[in-house]
């Protein structure tokens, strides 16, 4: 990545990402593919005053060659010595977190699948113990992406290693609003807060049900938690953390929390989905009395019934997430078979955990009552982008209003 790329990309990082402050310490977790990117990250945490900065390695090629030759039993450990670490950086509150990790396509093809569940499963427990502090609000942190040569190839197939490179490049920068001419996180300031309209607007009418459409077959309805909140990106410092922060960059969504007890119908998806190492396309899903209780893919479909039936919870939808067909991913024309890129091309539901700070006081409920009132509790979360150029959302009042919220994929509200 260019210097000036790296640079700008960084600041968006850790001054809007993070917004880290004085005195707080940062955890950076990244490939070491995106060392360039790493390095100017930790110049800028330390330049707006990170009391200091550790960097987690991972080497992609090094990690496929262990889960290639470990055993199954081996990969499923998530060693506590990891735990204790993670639990070490943020247990008192100063901590932050950023993640940069590229997608590697075709690196694990060639793992067994056994090796690859496994290795998947620890990889969640560990995500858990962050998860931790997440759902209780006291955590600032970010993840975003960075480029590979085999992701370009992936996504821009027609062209060479080299060109297909330099447009995913391009592509994750215009993303990032990192261009040579303007200041990133005064472009993210703008974005913020017209995310941040938007969920005012969808919270003024406290809609008590969705009806959502779309042409692939979707027909699904779902009643939202009682006392919901819509989320954007311009919102996630609401609980109890030192300042604002952005979980996720790029971010085009806003969200909220599905009472689980409530969905019926089916779903059908609009982009294909990682799913611990396998591709799954063409997936649907259907949905009676808030569980899932059948499924299908085109291809990969018995990673979507691993994921998708690993236990009660993860049958169970945990977010809904909306996101205008006018998303600058979504208008590159292009599947980047990455779970963070897509879900912010797309409106997206997903199966497994909900969020308590999405719930009015949520942060401060026990686990119990949270799922009394709808709020599902599991060790996963699985986006499913379902948005369309057709998609209909129809948000129906507590008196029995029918307000459109979405047409041919775009908001009206």
């Amino acid at each position: 990545m260019e210097k000036w790329k790296a640079e700008k990309y960084a600041r968006a990082l850790v001054e809007v990402g993070v917004n880290i402050l004085p005195g707080e310490k940062l955890l950076l977790q990244a490939d070491t593919n995106a060392a360039d990117l790493s390095r100017e990250i930790v110049k800028a945490a330390f330049a707006k005053g990170a009391r200091d900065v550790e960097v987690m390695w991972s080497d992609p090629e090094t990690e496929h060659t262990r889960v290639m030759n470990a055993s199954p039993e081996v990969l499923r450990e998530a060693p506590q010595w990891k735990q204790d670490g993670l639990d070490s950086v943020f247990s008192d509150g100063k901590g932050v977190l950023i993640s940069v990790h590229g997608t590697y396509p075709t690196l694990n093809l060639d793992v067994p699948d056994e090796n690859r569940r496994a290795n998947a499963l620890s990889g969640n427990d560990l995500r858990n113990v962050i998860r931790k502090y997440i759902h209780k609000a006291v955590l600032k942190w970010t993840g975003t992406v960075y480029p590979t040569v085999d992701w370009a190839k992936k996504v821009f197939p027609e062209y060479d290693e080299e060109t297909a490179y330099t447009m995913l490049e391009d592509a994750l920068c215009m993303m990032m609003r990192v261009d040579r001419d303007s200041d990133p996180v005064e472009n993210w300031h703008r974005h913020l807060a017209e995310l941040s309209e938007r969920s005012r607007k969808l919270n003024e009418y406290n809609f008590k049900t969705l009806h959502i459409t779309s042409e692939l077959g979707t027909d699904l309805t779902m009643d939202l938690v009682e006392g919901h909140i819509w989320v954007s990106a311009g919102e996630m410092g609401a609980g109890n953390v030192s300042s604002p922060y952005v979980a996720n960059m790029p971010s085009e969504e806003v969200f909220t929390d599905p009472d689980f007890h409530s969905v019926n119908g089916i779903v059908y998806a609009s982009f294909p989905i990682n799913m611990s190492g396998k591709l799954v396309k063409g997936l649907w899903m259907r949905f009676e009395n808030g569980k899932a209780v059948d499924c299908g893919a085109d291809e990969g479909a018995d990673a979507l019934r691993e994921a998708l039936f690993r236990d009660e919870t993860t049958r169970q939808l945990g977010e809904i997430a909306l996101v205008s067909k006018q998303s600058p991913i979504k208008k590159t024309g292009r599947i980047f078979y990455n779970g963070l890129i897509d879900e912010n091309a797309a409106c997206h539901i997903a199966f497994g955990t909900s969020f308590p700070d999405c719930v009015k006081g949520g942060t401060e409920m026990t686990r119990e009552q949270l799922i009394e009132l709808g709020v599902n509790h599991s060790v996963s979360h699985n986006d499913i982008m379902i948005g369309t150029d057709d998609f209909m959302i129809t948000g129906i009042t507590h008196d029995g209003r029918e307000i459109p919220v979405m047409e041919h994929g775009d908001f009206v509200l």
